[in-house]
C-alpha cells in the first residue's frame, strides 16, 4: 500500500491498494479500531479550451483506493484484507496538528456549532449549488446548438476565492445536478468520472479553507419524456421507476439509493471538509404524499448518519410560507437530524402575507414559529422571488447596495440562528452580478472570536417605529443590528426614494463598543454618552459589538 495526503491529525490520507483489497483495518495509537472500505477511483484530468469551457478526460485505468482521517497523533497500523485474508500491512506515523476537526453541534449550547476541539464555528454559508450553464453556439450567427457547456471547477475556484476573502466558510452543492451527479439511468451503476469531479471540488475546498454541504438529491418527479433538474429517469433491472411513491416504498429502490450513499461515504465520510450531508432539497415537494416522505426520512436519516457519523446530517423542506408548509415543518422528524433547516423568501405571492414585506420581519417571524433549543437552526435558503417562486426577484437588478442581501443574510444571527441566512441566486441572477460577496465581510468580522455556545445568547427586539434594532445579548458580549426602516426594497428599489435619515439611541452593555460598518456610503455620526450609544443621521444601517 502507498500513502498520500496530509499525515497529521484531522488530515486526509489516501491509500492506494492492491486491487483485491476490500477494506483496511486501522489500529490507532490508543488501540481504537477503525474499518475503512476501498473503492475504485478513476483519475481524471481537467483542461479548458480557448473559450474557457471545461473538458474532462480519464487518465489511465481505475485504481483501488481507501481514505482515512486520523483523530489522534502517533503510530497507526494499517492492515488490508480481501475477505478474511490479510494481504498487506504497513505503519504510518501521524503528526499532531492545530486543525480543529469537524463542525459539530456544541455540547454547551445546542443552538450553536463548534469544532471538535471546542473552537467556535458560526456558519457563514452560501448556496453555490451548481455551475452556470452556457448555451453553446451552433457556429452560425445567433444560432444555438441545443447543448450547454460549463466553466466548471474553474468557475468554482473564482467563487471560492471570493468566499474566502469575505469570510464565507460553508458552500452548498447539489450533488443531484447533472454536472455533479454520479447517477446513471441504471441503479447500482455510478459514473466514476463524476465522482472524481466531486473529489476535485473537495480538494478545492481544502485549498481555500472552506467547508462543504452536500445535498444528495433535488428531483421531484419521474418523467421520461424530458430532462430537467427536477425530473429523474431511473431503471432497475431494465424497468423504469414509475412514481415517487414507488421510489419511496419499494425496497429495491431504497437499497439502490443506500448503495449510492455508501459509495459516497467511502469517499467522504470522515473528511473534515464535508461539514453536512443533506438528503434532499425541499423533500416535501416530492410526489408520493407527505406520510410516505415522513416515513422514509424516519428510516433513512439514521442509516445515513451511521455512514457519516462525523458529519452533520439533516434534510430540508420547501419555503415555510403557508399553513400547509408550516404543518409539514412542525410534523417533520427533526429529532432524527442534527440541524433544523428553514427555507423562506421574500415572496409577494406567498399565502403568509408577512413574506411579501420586510425580510427582517419575515425572518424574525419564522424563527419565532420554529424556535428550539434542541439543535441549531439555519435559514438555509433565502433571498427574493417573483410571486410564488416564478423566478428571481424583479428588483434584484436595481439592488446595487445589496439591501435584500443584507436583510436576508444578517437577520438570522440576531434572532438566534446558528448561522447567517444562506442566500440563493448566487450567480449572475443576483450575488455575482451585483458584486455582493463584499457584504459577507462585515458579518464575518463581527462574529470572529465570539464564543456563541458559551454566551447564553438571548435575542431581543428593541425596534422602534423608525428603526429595526435587533440585539443578541450574552453574558459577556452583545451584538446589535440596526436598520433604517425606510431603507427597504419597497421604498428604495420599487419606488426609487432615498431613505430618510434617522437618529437612534441604544443602551450600552459593557465597557467597549465596536462599530462594524456595512455600507461605505453610510455617513451617520456615532457617540457614546452616559451609558447610551447614539447614531445620528443613520441612512442605511450598522452593526455593533458591545463587551
Amino acid at each position: 500500500m502507498k500513502f498520500f495526503g496530509d499525515f497529521c491529525r484531522y488530515g486526509r490520507i489516501e491509500i492506494i491498494l492492491d486491487e483485491k483489497a476490500e477494506r483496511i483495518e486501522v489500529t490507532a495509537p490508543s488501540g481504537k479500531k477503525h474499518t475503512v472500505y476501498s473503492f475504485k477511483h478513476q483519475p481524471i484530468e481537467l483542461s479548458y479550451d480557448h473559450e474557457g469551457f471545461e473538458k474532462t478526460k480519464t487518465v489511465g485505468d481505475p485504481i483501488t483506493v481507501a481514505r482515512f482521517t486520523p483523530h489522534e497523533s502517533g503510530k497507526y497500523v494499517f492492515e488490508a484484507y480481501s475477505g478474511e485474508n490479510m494481504i498487506d500491512s504497513d505503519t504510518l506515523c501521524v503528526l499532531d496538528s492545530a486543525r480543529h476537526g469537524y463542525v459539530e453541534v456544541s455540547s454547551n449550547d445546542k443552538r450553536y456549532f463548534t469544532y471538535s476541539d471546542g473552537e467556535p464555528f458560526f456558519w457563514v454559508g452560501i448556496n453555490l449549488c451548481s455551475p452556470t450553464p452556457y448555451e453553446v453556439s451552433s457556429g452560425t450567427e445567433f444560432a444555438l446548438s441545443g447543448s450547454v457547456a460549463y466553466i466548471g471547477l474553474a468557475q468554482y475556484e473564482r467563487w471560492m476565492k471570493k468566499c474566502k476573502e469575505n469570510g464565507v466558510n460553508v458552500i452548498r452543492i447539489w450533488l443531484g445536478h447533472d454536472y455533479w451527479s454520479p447517477d446513471t439511468e441504471n441503479t447500482y451503476e455510478l459514473d466514476a468520472v463524476k465522482l472524481s469531479r466531486i473529489d476535485a471540488l473537495v480538494s478545492l475546498a481544502r485549498k481555500h479553507g472552506l467547508k462543504l454541504k452536500f445535498t444528495i438529491e433535488q428531483f421531484r418527479h419521474f418523467i421520461y419524456d424530458k430532462k430537467s433538474a427536477f425530473n429523474k429517469q431511473l431503471y432497475h433491472n431494465g424497468k423504469p421507476c414509475l412514481s415517487s411513491g414507488q421510489w419511496l416504498t419499494d425496497e429495491e429502490y431504497v437499497e439502490a439509493w443506500m448503495y449510492k450513499i455508501g459509495e459516497l461515504a467511502k469517499r467522504y465520510s470522515g473528511d473534515t471538509e464535508v461539514a453536512m450531508i443533506e438528503l434532499w432539497n425541499e423533500m416535501n415537494c416530492v410526489g408520493g404524499g407527505y406520510p410516505l416522505i415522513l416515513e422514509w426520512n424516519e428510516k433513512i436519516l439514521p442509516r445515513v448518519k451511521a455512514l457519516f457519523p462525523h458529519q452533520l446530517v439533516t434534510n430540508s423542506l420547501g419555503s415555510l410560507d403557508s399553513d400547509r408548509s408550516a404543518k409539514s415543518y412542525k410534523d417533520f422528524c427533526w429529532d432524527k437530524t442534527d440541524v433544523l433547516q428553514i427555507h423562506r423568501y421574500l415572496d409577494q405571492g406567498a399565502s403568509y402575507k408577512i413574506c411579501g414585506g420586510s425580510p427582517m420581519d419575515s425572518i424574525k417571524d419564522v424563527f419565532d414559529l420554529m424556535r428550539t433549543k434542541d439543535r441549531p437552526m439555519l435559514l438555509s435558503e433565502t433571498g427574493a422571488v417573483n410571486d410564488c417562486h416564478s423566478g428571481e426577484f424583479r428588483y434584484y437588478s436595481a439592488d446595487d447596495r445589496g439591501i435584500i442581501f443584507v436583510d436576508c443574510v444578517y437577520t438570522p444571527l440576531f434572532v438566534g440562528s446558528g448561522g447567517c441566512g444562506n442566500i440563493w441566486h448566487w450567480d449572475r441572477r443576483y450575488v455575482e452580478s451585483k458584486m455582493l460577496y463584499r457584504f459577507f465581510k462585515p458579518l464575518s468580522d463581527l462574529v470572529r472570536g465570539v464564543e456563541f455556545d458559551r454566551e447564553g445568547f438571548d435575542p431581543v427586539d428593541l425596534s422602534t417605529d423608525k428603526a429595526y434594532i435587533l440585539a443578541l445579548k450574552g453574558r459577556r458580549t452583545t451584538l446589535v443590528f440596526v436598520r433604517n426602516k425606510s431603507d427597504n426594497w419597497m421604498n428604495t428599489l420599487r419606488d426609487m426614494n432615498e431613505p430618510s435619515p434617522i437618529d437612534v439611541e441604544i443602551d450600552c452593555v459593557g465597557n467597549t463598543v465596536k462599530l462594524y460598518n456595512i455600507w461605505d456610503e453610510e455617513k451617520a455620526e456615532y457617540s457614546v454618552e452616559k451609558g447610551k450609544l447614539y447614531a445620528k443621521g443613520l441612512r442605511y444601517g450598522v452593526m455593533f459589538k458591545m463587551f
